[in-house]
């Protein structure tokens, strides 16, 4: 208040205009008018507050973490230039060593315990497309979470929502190797795992680390996809709230349920017509919360031939 005399005055009249209107509504309407007073009062100075302490919040984030003057100037996705601070603690990279992708599905058992992971299927569908796996690990290596993402035709694809098809069939017979992969229409994201989902002391780190997830993901897709005129259709299952609570990052929102398998009853997201600029705009979003926490590798098809997988990384 010394630095600025003037609050002084308006707390002044502040009080003076609170007593006379206590005073006016206990003449009209008694001990309830009194209580109605001092009620709004205390819930405005408290709204005051809380906004108050928003903005502070909001600014402090702004320094620590100050946005690029122009969206074309964010560094291509090829490769993100190294942090000048080192402060990155997390890695992804695209696509994932092979050894990486067998861990990936064994965790994935660990916490499914279930016919939902079928590891000879998963591996199959890595080696026949290495792109679809995004994996998040720290600089040691260890695994905080993945999406892998498949490939479809749009017929065979339509045939499992109708529930004429199981997933397993649907991977047998509709999947789309690389480089064909690369120009399909239909995109599902299959398994969202974050590994810090049982933490509740981690809720913060595992905000984090879904928006990482969310960013090298469709990163990988703008890299790597040929969008046809009428863009690419991204469809998934939303298991639980978190998971569709990250779905929803990705833009994509409830169209129908699951008519038959293990997932009768869930909700299926979806967005349609998916064009590359709006792929462009969550990459933009999330690269700028999330580029400092986080070093992103995403390689070219270059030199990448169909079966040359099994060299990566090993």
């Amino acid at each position: 208040m010394r630095a600025h005399p003037e609050l002084i005055l308006l707390i002044a009249l502040a009080y003076a205009g609170l007593i006379l209107t206590i005073k006016e509504a206990n003449q009209e309407l008694g001990g309830f008018g009194v209580f109605a007073c001092i009620a709004i009062a205390v819930t405005a100075a408290t709204l005051v507050a809380r906004l108050r302490h928003a903005s502070q919040v909001g600014l402090a984030e702004e320094e620590a973490d100050p946005q690029p003057p122009n969206a074309d100037e964010v560094t291509p996705l090829a490769l993100v230039a190294p942090c000048a601070h080192g402060d990155r603690s997390y890695l992804v990279r695209v696509p994932a060593p092979t050894a990486v992708a067998y861990e990936v599905v064994r965790k994935a058992q660990d916490v499914f315990r279930s016919g939902a992971i079928d590891p000879e299927e998963d591996m199959r569908a890595f080696h026949s497309d290495p792109y679809s796996l995004i994996c998040l690990q720290d600089l040691d290596g260890n695994i905080f979470g993945f999406i892998d993402y498949y490939a479809f035709e749009k017929n065979h694809f339509k045939l499992f929502l109708q529930g004429h098809y199981a997933f397993g069939n649907l991977l047998a017979s509709g999947l789309l190797a690389h480089p064909q992969a690369r120009k399909a229409k239909v995109v599902y994201l299959a398994t969202i795992l974050n590994m810090s989902f049982l933490l509740d002391s981690m809720r913060a780190e595992r905000r984090r680390q879904n928006g990482i997830l969310v960013w090298a993901t469709v990163s990988a897709i703008l890299e790597h996809h040929t969008f046809p005129p009428d863009g690419i259709d991204i469809y998934s299952i939303g298991w639980d709230k978190g998971g569709a609570a990250i779905l929803k990052m990705f833009g994509l929102q409830p169209v129908s349920r699951v008519m038959r398998g293990q997932a009768e009853g869930k909700w299926i997201y979806c967005k349609r017509g998916v064009q590359k600029k709006d792929l462009e705009a969550i990459r933009c979003r999330y690269q700028r919360r999330y580029e400092r926490w986080c070093e992103l590798d995403v390689r070219p098809l270059v030199g990448l031939a169909p079966g040359a997988v099994n060299a990566i990384g090993a």
